[in-house]
Formats: structure tokens, sequence, C-alpha cells
């Protein structure tokens, strides 16, 4: 069975499977917390894994935390989207939620670096989501802006924007801290 066989090269139809099966439980209560609505949180997962399809080739382990980042910001992006076009909260809401920890550096994929490393992955982490997303897309995954909009289903532009105003807003943080930064 494909979810078995970690380390090893998978079809596209394995790593679909073994996604939706790891994740959908995940991307389901991510849904389910943001909409507060059974139907749907499963319309959003549906979508999210329809979208995460089109994105499949991209993904070389469908077992890592990076796969399971991509598929918690893609239904959060989904379900934010929803609960915009639906209108049934206030406009404040939509940007309080935060995952609460489903996102963000992984402690074993930092213990090799070092210190500097460390602290910058923590600030990313510390970031409003819409920069947090965006950059975490951009400098993990290595997706391209207009990539990046694509799979968020926002205006290339916006991404752009997101992307400039969270290094600046991580440049300023660094430097507080007395690190230096180039980029």
């Amino acid at each position: 069975m494909a979810r078995h066989r970690r380390g090893k090269a998978f079809s596209e139809e394995e790593k679909i499977q073994s996604i939706y099966w790891q994740f959908v439980e995940l991307a389901y209560y991510t849904a389910l917390d943001i909409l507060q609505h059974k139907e749907d949180a499963e319309d959003a997962v549906q979508e999210t894994f329809i979208r995460i399809m089109k994105y499949i080739s991209r993904i070389a382990d469908p077992f890592s935390s990076e796969t399971k980042n991509f598929v918690v910001i893609i239904c959060r992006n989904i379900s934010l989207d929803m609960l915009k076009k639906r209108k049934y909260k206030k406009e404040e809401e939509l940007f309080a939620y935060t995952q609460g920890g489903a996102f963000g550096p992984d402690p074993s994929d930092l213990a090799s670096g070092n210190e500097t490393v460390r602290i910058i992955a923590e600030e990313v982490h510390r970031l409003p989501d819409r920069y947090k997303d965006c950059m975490y897309m951009e400098l993990v995954l290595e997706f391209h802006y207009k990539e990046i909009a694509a799979i968020l289903g926002q205006k290339p532009e916006t991404v752009r924007k997101r992307l400039q105003r969270g290094k600046k807003v991580l440049r300023k943080k660094l430097e507080a801290m007395g690190l230096s930064c180039e980029n």
C-alpha cells in the first residue's frame, strides 16, 4: 500500500490517495472550525483536494510536514472564502481566525539548523496568516507568487504585495532583535 512507501517514488495517483487519507480529517476539522457547518465543511474539503490535485506534481513526499501545511493553507483559504461569500459573520472574525499550531516550523526540521534559522522560522510563524501563508509557500514550498495566487484563489498582485509586506514586517522584527537581513 502506498501509505507505507516513505522515501520511495510515488505515482501521482498514489500521492493523491496518500495525501487524501492522511489529511482528510485535518482538512475537515480545519474547515468545520471556520465554517461551523458540516455540509459547508465537506464542500470545502472537496474543493481543497480538487485544488491539490492540480499541483500534485509539485509534491515530493505526501507524508511531509510541508504537505500537511500545504493542505491546511489551502483548506483554510477556501473555507475563509466560503465564509466571506456567505456573509454570516462579521469581517473582523474572518481575520481573527488562526490555526492554533497546525501550521508552523517542524521542530525536527529546525533542530539541524543554526539559531538564526530557528529565530527566522519562529518570526515567520508569528506573522499574520495573510503574510505567513504566502511566505511559507514561497520560501519553503518554493512556489512562484503567481502559483500561490492560483492556489489561494487570490490575484497575483495581491500575493506579490503580501510577500513584500510580510518580508518588510519580518525584516523590521529581525532588525529589532539585532539580526541583519539582506533580502
